[in-house]
């Protein structure tokens, strides 16, 4: 995959400071060289040619791809809210681009950028929520009103529901993915990272392309656009669409007989492009998914403690079976509108952007995995989210440069979830299986109102020495309306079992209260945050440059809306997280190899967690709860290299190196010290290499034969248990490897391409969920990963 992996932005608030910088530069002057000579021995960064760097040499000549004395393309960015080169901008980033991701078939689930960045991870269900974790840092609290501290932003705007990050990846000009807290210019609950995913916009010229694939499991797609003046110089267009459809499941479910994971997820997106008068251009987004699932996916269940099952049911180990009695169903519908202007004021430029998102999701699962009727859910959801920035913009060719702004977010959220375990012989179900009848419902109103102002400022001490400075004042204050019941064992009676969720209205819920289960909760909090960073960059030459970089990131805190039991209601604080990183960015032999590097430390505190035990030492009670962790540091480094060794040959490759540990964890309300336990999906090691060789045919076809290979170390679901004895909630270290074969041909405006995601079809786990009650009905259930899938597809760009 062409792509840079240059450390990326921070940026700042402020004027050049009043002192005698002598001292100072000279510090940073020798801070950097030891770095340096440290990062890249041998390297001699003294001598070498004045702007070499891939930001300012042509790409590759010729339209395939190749050329004589090709270099690395220039990725241009606006990780500071400007176009910049990717490796000019100080901090780190990674950036995939649309072509390639097109190329190589990345997209159909979000989560698959993070394949492809060092420290980090996404692992998804199908297409549906990620979750995201950057460096140690993201949720595990499955909430859709608990935003992950990785920021989310479609074309700029901040998408807090988490479940509506998963929108597929299509008709792209590229995704940036940014690294560590990113609290001033992205401040939005950032303290992870941030990702940016950025449309192709309209233009003038008339383009378009379409893409068609056939893979494993009868899954068809296919996807385009088209675009193109409207009106000269004044109006212009852009239809895209995705649409994914697998006819046959993944999954053999046991008990019914039928193939289970079926999906389908289609996506739309139009945008016009106005030039209003010579200084007002205006960019309208409207955009819409419609993503359907059939079938349970969950494909292993340890019924009762330690893998002990209970009446007489042992699950298949063949990792395609399921095994469920119950409706395993989703439908999401998701929809927005962005508006985006930029107004030219003499030098400065005004944008506003305006963003509006809805999403709804309607699901039914069977809550113990198995053919036995312990439980069943069913969840109705929506979200609706407005927000406005607005930014003014300097021009960067002065001493000082900078970024002012403004920021509103309004969210309200409605959720009705329900719960229950039906009559014995109300539906199909192992003999004997049955528990008692039960039955629980919470519905819950959230409302989020955010605001901030921002600002950041560049200065140019010298031509060598510069320095990006930033502030960030934030307000957020979050209303919850949340009403839960639960019926005693065998006091409530279902008129219709295939609407049994609806047993609170229908009259017939007759349970007396159930002690610490019965209740409602009305809390109202506001968090008040100043987040700021400090970004000193020295280059050494053009093609060498280091920079330090301390920033510090909030997240706003939260309530535990999924409580089952009262003791469980509490409000998790904010979050904060100290960074310190120190990196290098670096091109060598006349443009042909990048070398960035950084270390980091963090300390991080109040971390927000998310536990699944017993409550109150109660052995009955399990209960899923938030919590803060008081205290936690995670230390780490990244080295990234993208190379072209010829002219038809190119490669990526990374590693991460990552070690987190809760410092002071003291497990509330069941007692027990867990400090010196390691974050959730943090592996020591993450590794990429990637590569892409273009073999010339002649008439200007080629054949591209390119693969990657992807290992991540062994890495905890859960922040408790992590003890060996509770292995299903673990994954050891493991590598993926994908191979993709294509014919390019003549012109270079169509390809052929043969596929193998997940070559030699490794078994791993993907995700895990607990229930952990000594001897209790509920235990540990494994998720696992998409196995080898084999395709081809064909795409023609015109």
């Amino acid at each position: 995959m062409r792509r840079s992996t240059a450390p990326a932005a921070v940026s700042v608030l402020s004027s050049p400071f009043p002192f005698h910088l002598t001292p100072v530069r000279r510090a940073l002057r020798s801070a950097f060289a030891i770095g340096g000579l440290c990062l890249a021995p041998g390297m001699a960064w003294a001598d070498a040619p004045a702007d070499t760097a891939p930001a300012d040499v042509v790409a590759i000549a010729d339209a395939n791809g190749a050329g004589e004395g090709a270099s690395l393309q220039s990725v241009t960015v606006t990780a500071q809210k400007r176009e910049e080169s990717a490796q000019k901008v100080p901090s780190a980033i990674t950036v995939l681009g649309g072509k390639e991701l097109l190329d190589t078939g990345i997209g159909r689930s979000a989560s698959e950028i993070l394949n492809y960045v060092p420290n980090a991870s996404a692992g998804t269900q199908q297409h549906g929520r990620p979750r995201w974790w950057i460096r140690g840092v993201g949720a595990g609290q499955q909430q859709i009103d608990f935003p992950n501290p990785v920021g989310f932003y479609l074309d700029d705007v901040y998408i807090s529901n988490s479940s509506a990050t998963g929108f597929p990846l299509f008709d792209l000009d590229r995704v940036e993915v940014l690294r560590g807290p990113q609290g001033t210019l992205w401040g939005k609950n950032t303290t992870g990272g941030a990702i940016n995913v950025i449309s192709r916009k309209p233009s003038f010229k008339s383009s378009g392309y379409a893409k068609f694939d056939y893979s494993s499991y009868d899954t068809k797609l296919a996807e385009g656009a088209i675009g193109g003046a409207l009106v000269d110089e004044v109006l212009a267009g852009r239809l895209s669409f995705h649409t994914e459809q697998q006819g046959e499941g993944r999954f053999h479910n046991q008990f019914t007989g039928e193939r289970d994971g079926k999906l389908k997820d289609s996506a739309i997106r139009g945008q016009l492009k106005a030039l209003i008068g010579r200084d007002l251009t205006a960019n309208l987004n409207l955009h819409y998914r419609d993503y359907t699932t059939k079938g349970a996916t969950t494909t292993v269940a340890s019924y009762g403690a330690n893998g002990v099952y209970r009446n007489g049911y042992v699950p298949s180990t063949n990792p395609d079976d399921v095994s469920t009695n119950a409706p395993a169903d989703s439908d999401v519908k998701q929809g927005g509108a962005q508006l985006n202007l930029e107004y030219a004021l003499g030098e400065l430029t005004l944008t506003s952007i305006t963003g509006y998102e809805n999403f709804r999701n309607e699901a039914t699962g069977d809550s113990d995995n198995t053919p036995l009727e312990v439980g069943r859910s069913r969840s109705k959801a929506s979200s609706r989210q407005v927000s406005q920035e607005l930014r003014l913009t300097s021009p960067q060719n002065g001493t000082v440069s900078w970024v002012a702004g403004l920021f509103y977010f309004n969210e309200k959220i409605d959720s009705d979830s329900a719960g229950a375990r039906l009559p014995n012989g109300t539906v199909p179900a192992l003999a004997g299986s049955t528990q008692p009848v039960g039955y629980n419902r919470t519905v819950y109103q959230h409302k989020a109102r955010s605001a901030a102002i921002f600002g950041s400022t560049t200065v140019n001490f010298s031509e060598q020495l510069l320095s990006t400075f930033g502030l960030r004042w934030t307000t957020e204050t979050k209303d919850l309306e949340l009403q839960r019941v639960q019926a005693a064992s065998n006091t409530v009676t279902f008129g219709d079992a295939s609407n049994w969720w609806n047993t609170v209205k229908g009259g017939n819920y007759t349970a007396a209260a159930v002690a610490n289960n019965n209740f409602t909760s009305n809390p109202s909090t506001t968090w008040n945050a100043l987040t700021y960073d400090v970004t000193p960059e020295y280059r050494f030459s053009r093609t060498l440059r280091g920079y330090l970089k301390y920033a510090h990131g909030i997240k706003s805190g939260g309530y535990n809306t999924s409580a089952t039991d009262v003791r469980a209601l509490n409000t998790v604080k904010p979050e904060t997280l100290n960074s310190f990183e120190a990196g290098i960015k670096s091109e060598w032999l006349d443009g042909r190899l990048n070398f960035n590097a950084n270390v980091f430390h963090y300390d991080y505190k109040n971390v927000q967690v998310n536990i699944t035990g017993v409550y109150n030492g109660d052995p009955t009670q399990s209960v899923n709860y938030l919590q803060n962790v008081r205290k936690a540091h995670v230390n780490g480094a990244e080295f990234e290299i993208e190379a072209q060794p010829t002219d038809n040959l190119h490669i990526n490759a990374n590693v991460g190196l990552l070690r987190t540990e809760f410092d002071d964890f003291a497990i509330q309300n069941n007692g027990g010290d867990r400090s010196g336990n390691e974050f959730v999906r943090s592996p020591h090691v993450t590794a990429l290499l990637a590569a892409d060789y273009r073999y010339p045919l002649g008439n200007g076809a080629q054949l591209v034969l390119s693969g990657d290979v992807r290992y991540t170390s062994k890495q905890y679901y859960y922040v408790d248990p992590q003890s060996a004895s509770r292995d299903l909630l673990n994954q050891g270290g493991f590598a993926l490897a994908n191979a993709r074969l294509s014919y390019v041909l003549p012109g270079g405006k169509q390809r052929i391409t043969a596929y193998a995601n997940n070559l030699v079809d490794k078994v791993y786990r993907n995700h895990t969920l607990t229930s952990f009650v000594p001897g209790a009905v509920n235990g540990d259930t494994v998720i696992i990963g998409q196995g080898r899938t084999v395709g081809a597809s064909y795409t023609v760009q015109f």
